[in-house]
């Protein structure tokens, strides 16, 4: 892409500018602005739900360690009486 230079008369007198909206043609827009919003709410609900089975692995390993260590409370010999 190339750009036309303005000429010299344009640069010093300020009148002799354009005063009206030209669009460029041929414009660098290749991605719409609904399709950039359905990929952010897509990756939010991926993220969102990445952080939901996260949590919910976590806490299953934390109920595995509360049980085992409820048992070994459990199967312990009370403070009195050692165990023979």
């Amino acid at each position: 892409m190339t750009q036309a230079q303005p000429d010299a008369a344009t640069l010093t007198d300020p009148s002799a500018r354009s005063t009206e909206f030209v669009a460029v043609q041929g414009g660098g827009e290749t991605t719409s602005a609904a399709t950039l919003l359905i990929v952010a709410y897509l990756v939010m609900w991926g993220l969102l739900l990445g952080f939901v089975y996260l949590s919910w692995k976590r806490q299953g390993r934390v109920e595995i360690r509360l049980s085992e260590l409820e048992k070994s409370l459990g199967s312990g010999s009370p403070k009195g009486n050692p165990a023979k």
